[in-house]
């Protein structure tokens, strides 16, 4: 075995969507903190440049640029700019989310489009783009942020579930498709994180959240980081198509 570090990303340039809070501010920084060059992207150009600045005064390499997945044009840009600037890329981490708070009976159909244009349709074609940009380097890692709500759907967030699901399928698909690239496609679902998200959960509700969770506790978002590092770096290079379930064990204590 090499001396090598196979976590390594130093001269890798990494995408992570909606990482200007939370869970892809959380994975977005572990990346950088392993070397990669990381794109800071989000709806809000503002919250961008501030994580990407704090990054840099941090001594990493890291970048603001804006990109709503739900718009195609943006999508488009964003791959015209890596392409420009970077002469490709070689990490996604599809983690810009949607999710209405709303029970099935009160879901319209322009909801519905808006959850899908976010939820599936960009992050599919964004990561279209991606293997493109992979495929003269050889390959690269997708990976998609799914949610333990894939398997265990939550009331009032069906929309949020049903897409979560999704993902599932769409990760197996690509990998299919661009292993013999050398792309790599999995995806990671977190169970409760402390983020905005879990603010909703408060009290006794919480209480009872992490007294039937094994690890006794919530997880933070640079834990999902450090997944996502093991699945793009060296380390994870025979794994694609997998699931990774990162819930503190939530998951298989309450089902």
């Amino acid at each position: 075995m090499s001396g090598k570090n196979p976590f390594d990303l130093t001269g890798k340039t990494a995408l992570v969507t909606g990482s200007s809070m939370g869970i892809g501010e959380g994975v977005a920084r572990v990346l950088a903190e392993a070397g990669a060059h990381v794109v800071i992207s989000s709806r809000k150009a503002d919250d961008c440049a501030r994580v990407a600045g704090e990054f840099r005064s941090a001594g990493l390499s890291a970048e603001a640029k804006v990109c709503h997945i739900g718009r195609m044009e943006d999508i488009a840009s964003m791959a015209a700019h890596l392409k420009e600037t970077r002469g490709g890329l070689d990490i996604l981490v599809n983690n810009a989310v949607l999710s209405p708070w709303r029970s099935i009976d009160d879901t319209d159909p322009d909801l519905f489009m808006k959850a899908m244009e976010v939820n599936m349709r960009g992050n599919w074609y964004l990561s279209v783009e991606a293997t493109k940009l992979m495929k003269p380097r050889g390959g690269g890692s997708i990976v998609n942020i799914s949610s333990v709500a894939a398997m265990h759907p939550d009331r009032m967030l069906a929309l949020y579930s049903t897409f979560k699901t999704a993902m599932i399928g769409m990760s197996r698909s690509f990998a299919l498709e661009y292993g013999e690239f050398g792309i790599r496609v999995n995806t990671i679902l977190p169970g409760l994180i402390d983020t905005k998200l879990a603010k909703a959960f408060e009290g006794e509700e919480m209480k009872k959240i992490i007294s039937g969770t094994p690890a006794g506790r919530i997880g933070r978002p640079e834990e999902i980081g450090y997944a996502v590092l093991y699945l793009s770096s060296a380390a994870g290079a025979y794994v694609t198509g997998a699931n990774l379930v990162v819930d503190g064990g939530a998951s298989i204590a309450s089902h």
